[in-house]
């Protein structure tokens, strides 16, 4: 279906969340993709609360796009096989410890394929006192403080973190250092790659480093917590609201309170002590703020509080849930979700990748594999004639 990175060839030898999601941005950029599972399959194929067929939704929205082929990478001839792809491949995307065959480490594939660009993943990085660490990405990110800075209030216990945050961080990194090894492999060659879960999310939480390195200096909701105003919204007559007025003035200030009925903080010390003029960002006064805007809002619908708010120049924003995210114009106009027909499924919704191409358009290039798919088609392509595929599938060699 086309795409920037069309005639890129990617084997991924991955599994879980941060390899499978890197190797299918590259897909959605028009590369070709081969995901290689062991007979099992993916540990994914069995994640979701709600599973369609014999699948789990979290496998479906990682590896979208991809051909698949399954096979036994411990076997002598699927070590074989797998160096006969990767010879003619421009990237490998693995995990650590995804297989321990010499064959197929970076050392051996290198002289294989000297043009190839090998990225790993790994939980801490390569080497060093955590090295032997379990490879579990939701402790990587408790660990390195995602999961008690980010949800739950200071002082209080933290929150369950609802996705592999530490895994998904990291496939992001992963794709620009792909994208730029394979820009610069014209003057220097291949390259290996190694990507931390741990790294990549130290350098995303960069941004509250300072509030962390003294709370006492600096109070702002985003280092209060993710589950208190505004991050919860503001509940109005129907529904709830986010809403900011730090860039009004104190006269559109005063003009909001009175549209919105709120006379009775006038003179009212807490007025200044929490600050509720900023709107939307009590810090550490939040639990104060929050009783004296929502007795106010009650009394307008989610739509008349998001006018009045506007029309004095503050920012507003309805609280949405998902359903109601993916319905609203702005995610129709910009085209967030696009349908795909998944064999055995149905119709899925899918979130589209965020960019827009405009000399290389790119999309999401079909469904996620079943198991062992492509295993003809992907063994014919790599010189395999049809009696050797039939031998290989009767040896335990292929699955499906």
């Amino acid at each position: 279906m086309g795409g920037p990175l069309e005639g890129l060839r990617v084997v991924e030898l991955a599994e879980g969340v941060a390899g499978p999601y890197c190797a299918q941005e590259l897909s959605d950029a028009g590369a070709d993709v081969i995901k290689v599972e062991k007979p099992g399959g993916d540990r994914t194929r069995g994640w979701g609360s709600r599973k369609r067929g014999d699948v789990g939704v979290a496998f479906l929205s990682a590896n979208r796009g991809k051909r698949g082929i399954a096979l036994d990478p411990d076997s002598e001839a699927g070590v074989e096989l797998l160096r006969k792809l990767i010879a003619g491949a421009d990237i490998v995307i693995t995990d650590a410890g995804w297989s321990a065959a010499a064959a197929l480490q970076y050392d051996s594939l290198g002289e294989l394929n000297p043009q190839l660009v090998y990225c790993r993943f790994s939980e801490y990085g390569k080497g060093g006192p955590w090295a032997d660490q379990p490879p579990y990405g939701e402790l990587v990110a408790q660990l390195a403080g995602d999961g008690t800075g980010s949800l739950g209030a200071i002082g209080e216990p933290p929150v369950r973190m609802a996705t592999d945050i530490a895994g998904m961080y990291a496939a992001i990194y992963a794709v620009m250092s792909i994208c730029a090894a394979v820009y610069a492999r014209d003057e220097s060659g291949g390259q290996r790659i190694d990507v931390s879960l741990f790294g990549s999310i130290l350098v995303m939480r960069s941004t509250l480093w300072v509030a962390l390195s003294n709370p006492d200096e600096w109070w702002g909701f985003h280092l209060d917590s993710y589950i208190k105003p505004p991050d919860t919204g503001y509940h109005c007559k129907d529904g709830a609201i986010y809403f900011s007025l730090a860039r009004t003035g104190p006269e559109q200030r005063e003009q909001l309170y009175r549209e919105l009925g709120m006379d009775w903080v006038e003179g009212d010390p807490l007025f200044e002590l929490v600050k509720i003029d900023t709107g939307g960002g009590g810090g550490r006064y939040s639990h104060l703020a929050r009783p004296v805007w929502e007795r106010a809002l009650a009394n307008f619908t989610v739509d008349e509080a998001i006018e009045i708010t506007r029309r004095y120049g503050g920012w507003a924003y309805p609280k949405n849930d998902y359903e109601a995210l993916v319905a609203e114009a702005q995610a129709r106009h910009v085209g967030v979700i696009e349908a795909v027909e998944q064999p055995g499924v149905g119709t899925l919704r899918q979130v589209a990748p965020p960019w827009d191409f405009e000399g290389t358009p790119a999309a999401i290039q079909g469904p996620a594999p079943q198991l062992g798919e492509h295993n003809a088609a992907v063994l014919a392509e790599a010189g395999y004639s049809e009696a050797e595929i039939a031998r290989l599938r009767e040896d335990g060699v292929l699955a499906s």
